[in-house]
């Protein structure tokens, strides 16, 4: 993981040191540093081409919600998930990492819901962070075949979003279980939004990965 982040660091990509609390296996607190973070929104924008202010802190505590601060220590802005309701105004983050998605699978259900951006690629939990904020709609995770999401690269991210109003589950919709240890117990993938399309995108994967079996 160190190393990982230092790769990132020498390119200049995003990524995200993440801090997580848990309490008898339950999220109780989550601290996101996205020193390349733009600190304004990357909307529609590539996230590693930005001349503006960069540097972003994001922190949640359960029930108290998200705040997000730059890391020169300006007044923490309290965030929140939009409210985007029709799947065609939406646009979607995914990692980089090509172990972490399957591109045909996202593309599959991207199509289903009629959304015309194209995908925001960013490294680590900077994905987290942005969506909490507003900056995109859905995040979705679909690793291959034999990949095991640990809690480690998850917990953080997943109390920033839910404080912020947010959705995480896995691909039938059930929240993330953190506490059976360092491993994720997830079905299939991780799917990340607001409340108001998390109907509809649970639809579009249950139909497509229904597709994806029968393919096979």
């Amino acid at each position: 993981m160190l190393l990982i982040l230092q790769l990132r660091f020498v390119r200049g990509d995003q990524y995200a040191i993440a801090l997580a609390l848990l309490d008898e296996g339950q999220l109780v607190l989550g601290v996101l540093a996205c020193p390349n973070l733009p600190f304004t929104s990357i909307s529609g924008g590539n996230p590693n081409a930005f001349n503006g202010e960069v540097g972003c802190l994001f922190f949640s505590e359960v029930g108290q919600g998200t705040y997000m601060q730059s890391l020169n220590g300006s007044s923490p802005l309290k965030v929140q998930v939009t409210a985007v309701e029709n799947p065609e105004e939406a646009s979607f983050f995914e990692s980089y990492e090509a172990a972490h998605y399957m591109r045909y699978l996202t593309s599959l259900i991207s199509e289903k819901l009629g959304i015309k951006a194209p995908p925001v690629r960013i490294d680590s939990q900077v994905k987290y962070g942005a969506l909490s904020r507003g900056d995109g709609e859905i995040y979705l995770r679909f690793p291959r075949k034999g990949y095991r999401e640990k809690i480690w690269d998850h917990a953080a991210g997943c109390i920033v979003v839910t404080e912020a109003g947010g959705l995480v589950t896995d691909a039938a919709g059930i929240p993330l279980d953190f506490s059976k240890g360092k491993y994720l117990d997830v079905d299939a993938g991780i799917i990340v939004t607001n409340q108001k399309l998390m109907p509809l995108l649970l639809k579009a994967v249950r139909e497509s990965l229904n597709e994806k079996a029968s393919s096979l």
